[in-house]
This record gives C-alpha cells, structure tokens and sequence, in this order.
C-alpha cells in the first residue's frame, strides 16, 4: 500500500475528504520525525515502537575495487514491532 492508496482508504472510512487526510497524515509524520530528531521514542501499543540508534563508525570494502573506507557514525531509525504483530506475521503461511 502506498501513501495514495492510504489516503484514499481513510479517507472513506473517516468520511472526510482526501485532501483533509493527507494533511492529518501529514501533520502526523511531522510529529513522530520531531520526537524522533528530539531523541524521543514513538511507541504505538498495537503496532510498535519507533526508535533512534546510534549506528558505529565501520569500515567497509567495495567489492568491486577492494578498497576499504570508513564510514562514519550516523543516527537511524529503528522500528520494533508489538508483539501481536509479530504474531500475526509468524502465523502467515510463507
């Protein structure tokens, strides 16, 4: 499912127009990207947790050249799945 695409599904169960949900959705990604730039956690009980790490400087070789280069620390995103959601996927047949 795409942005569009949720929007649309939304926006039919709300009964608000499209327009008034991409903003809603909107607005809502723009508080859970602060709480994240803050160093904040985002949890949704019946979904998951959204979280910052710090990932490591490491060094990293081109496979193609073989030449090894270090790669700097940098903050990235995280996201943990609740339990049932983790459930619901465990019994999905493969």
């Amino acid at each position: 499912m795409n942005a569009a695409e949720l929007v649309k599904v939304l926006a039919k169960k709300l009964q608000l127009s499209q327009s008034e949900v991409s903003k809603r959705i909107d607005d809502t990604i723009a508080i859970i990207a602060g709480e994240l730039t803050a160093g904040n956690s985002v949890s949704f009980s019946s979904l998951g947790t959204l979280e910052t790490k710090k990932r490591d400087e490491r060094i990293s070789v081109n496979p193609a050249t073989g030449q090894r280069m270090l790669v700097p620390p940098r903050i990235v995103a995280k996201f943990k799945p609740a339990n049932g959601v983790k459930e619901r996927l465990k019994n999905m047949e493969a």
